[in-house]
């Protein structure tokens, strides 16, 4: 964008015991004062791309236009490079070419061009192979905000080069659906890839009691529009913020009742209505 951004935003897996994203902030800050930044998230698992890559995705819709810097780079004999993407919208995507990018730029209008971060003028000057948020990528967002052109920052690269990840979308087998753990939030929240949509494919509408099976057990909980709709202590199947499916425990953790973790399977399918009382989970192992 001519002129710069007002705005950068940044999520990374660094999380808020130590100074690296103070650091990197400062860096951006010192390139670019004028901009405003916005931090998503730091606390992704470490290393963990696939966590960081539906969480920028998930802030995407809630986002100003600007430039999106994200950081979970895990450390390989052969480092990732750095890419710098420019989406329909007129955003720039800045991180390593890891696939951690790859859903949020197509939700900000696909790609229009990207390159490769080559031109080393605009990195600190001094180098650290375990560090380059602060020395590589966090200069290149802060160059990029102040107005830098893209065209600067090194090579084009051809969109069909650019490393993606798959997205693993639910399955419906008849009455049956088919899912998996796609991410566990701060309040133990279990979200699913999945939205009603899926579920209504099933035949399994709000109100419904459902049959999950994960984990080695199978447990009847109810389809609410919420979590306070059913007791303390007690699960249940609704929708989370994003509009995604999660499984989730009014004032607990669905994530230890369960016993699961991200890229876990469950299956789930609808069952009769066989109570009108207080509702509570029934399990089975």
């Amino acid at each position: 964008m001519a002129g710069g951004h007002d705005w950068v935003t940044f999520l990374s897996d660094y999380g808020h015991d130590d100074v690296f994203v103070g650091v990197c902030k400062g860096v951006i800050a010192q390139i670019a004062p004028q901009v405003r930044i916005i931090d998503i998230c730091h606390l992704i698992a470490p290393q963990d791309v696939e966590a960081g890559a539906h969480s920028l995705n998930a802030a995407m819709p809630f986002l100003p236009i600007g430039v999106h810097l994200a950081m979970v780079d895990p450390q390989h004999a052969e480092p990732a490079r750095g890419i710098a993407v420019e989406t329909g919208d007129g955003s720039v995507f800045v991180g390593p070419d890891n696939g951690l990018m790859s859903y949020a730029w197509e939700s900000r209008g696909g790609i229009r061009r990207a390159v490769e971060i080559a031109n080393r003028e605009l990195w600190l000057e001094h180098l650290h192979a375990t560090f380059r948020g602060r020395d590589v990528f966090a200069p290149v967002a802060g160059h990029l905000a102040a107005g830098r052109s893209l065209d600067d920052v090194g090579p084009k690269i051809k969109e069909s080069e650019l490393c993606r990840l798959e997205l693993r979308s639910a399955t419906v087998d008849d009455d049956h659906v088919h899912a998996e753990i796609r991410a566990v939030d701060h309040f133990g929240n279990v979200s699913l890839n999945l939205a009603r949509a899926d579920l209504e494919a099933a035949g399994i509408t709000l109100g419904d009691d459902v049959e999950l099976r994960c984990n080695g057990r199978t447990m009847t909980v109810p389809f609410t529009h919420s979590f306070g709709e059913v007791a303390t202590g007690r699960l249940t199947l609704c929708e989370d913020s994003f509009r995604a499916i999660q499984l989730a425990v009014n004032a607990g953790r669905a994530n230890q009742e369960l016993r699961v973790t991200r890229g876990d399977p469950i299956v789930i399918s609808r069952v009769q209505q066989q109570q009108t009382g207080p509702r509570r989970a029934a399990v089975t192992t």
